[in-house]
């Protein structure tokens, strides 16, 4: 989706903060490794240094889970743990083994949110003045709190990217469901279009052919067969409209408009430019708007007259509109009183490409229909 890493890429962010993420505990294993080997070099008696030695294996052992041990319960003896015994050991075993502290601070860049920073630099300061106080120069010092306080801001940065990435998988899955459910509203409009529109014509024309029937067979079977005619025409609309590929044309939707209202027994009158030139989407909404407006007047308004209009400029897609009048009665509702659903969607599509709809009373009598686009 634009704006959003692909799959692809998303699995190569993934892969690189995988690698930098074995390779600093590849380091902290490292480093307990040159403290137990320091701690050896040093000359201590063999318990003292098999004890200190043993420590150091426990804290490689606890720093390598406490990133997965995301519950508080579990969080916070570990990191507990991890923060008390490496400085008990540079205090009383030697000031190398200062570096260690670093499983804490990683532990701690991994933990709460709100303390991570603090820990972190107070594991950093800690790490340091105990080093110098266990005898080691105030280089050495420095370096081994530089350290540990380096590993603990890696790892808020490693928790920060994790979260990030987590939060973008979220917005993509959002966004595919949101795209499911516009394409869902989006088919749903076109079937009421569609149907609304072929049930109204075929409502007329079978009322017509049967009253036709007893006193001009020839014209009840002219209207029998549009009613064929037009019952398959909508069935092909239907199958389109499913799978994405129709699109409606104004001309057609003109010539439609008048024959259905012909047979309807209303006069209708249409203003239009000879020719037009407008954008796919633009053209779809004028002539969505003409079958919303006549199929209204075929449905509610009972008029004897209706008009549909054009204006603006038929190569402009920014200054055209189609207005759909008549001189029936005025309506606001669908019939069981709830806000007319093709009205509604009508608006949508409006609105999407820029436009606006007004619907209501007409000076004179009647119901007017218009949507004019303008953006």
């Amino acid at each position: 989706m634009d704006g959003l890493p692909d799959a692809e890429d998303e699995g190569r962010i993934t892969r690189l903060w995988s690698a930098r993420d074995r390779s600093r505990l590849l380091l902290l294993v490292a480093v307990t490794v040159w403290a137990s080997a320091a701690q050896v070099a040093a000359g201590t008696p063999a318990w003292p240094t098999a004890a200190a030695i043993a420590l150091g294996v426990l804290l490689a052992l606890l720093g390598l889970t406490v990133r997965s041990a995301a519950e508080p319960r579990v969080w916070w003896p570990r990191f507990a743990v991890l923060a008390v015994i490496p400085l008990l050991l540079a205090f009383v075993a030697g000031p190398w083994w200062a570096a260690t502290a670093a499983w804490a601070s990683t532990a701690a860049g991994w933990g709460p949110p709100r303390r991570a920073q603090p820990y972190v630099v107070g594991l950093g300061l800690s790490a340091g003045l105990l080093a110098f106080a266990g005898g080691g120069d105030a280089g050495l010092a420095l370096v081994l709190g530089g350290f540990v306080a380096l590993a603990g801001f890696f790892a808020v940065q490693a928790r920060h990217a994790s979260e990030l990435m987590t939060e973008l998988r979220e917005t993509k899955q959002e966004l595919a469901r949101l795209a499911v459910v516009e394409e869902r509203n989006r088919i749903a409009r076109d079937l009421h279009d569609l149907v609304g529109h072929s049930l109204s014509v075929v409502a007329v024309k079978t009322e017509l052919a049967r009253r036709l029937l007893p006193i001009d067979t020839d014209r009840a079977d002219g209207e029998l067969k549009d009613i064929d005619a037009i019952v398959r025409r909508a069935l092909s609309e239907v199958r389109q409209a499913v799978t994405g590929y129709r699109q409606p044309t104004l001309a057609a939707e003109l010539s439609s408009a008048v024959q259905a209202a012909r047979a309807a027994g209303i006069r209708c009158e249409v203003t239009s430019p000879a020719s037009w030139d407008l954008p796919v989407a633009v053209e779809g909404l004028l002539a969505w708007t003409v079958r919303e407006g006549i199929t209204n007047v075929l449905r509610h308004s009972g008029a004897a007259n209706c008009w549909i209009t054009v204006t603006g400029d038929a190569g402009d897609a920014t200054g055209i509109a189609v207005e759909v009048a008549d001189d029936g009665a005025v309506r606001d509702h669908d019939s069981d009183g709830r806000p007319g659903n093709g009205l509604a969607g009508l608006s949508e599509r409006a609105r999407a490409l820029g436009g606006s709809l007004t619907a209501g009373r007409r000076d004179g009598g009647g119901f007017r229909l218009r949507v004019e686009v303008t953006g």
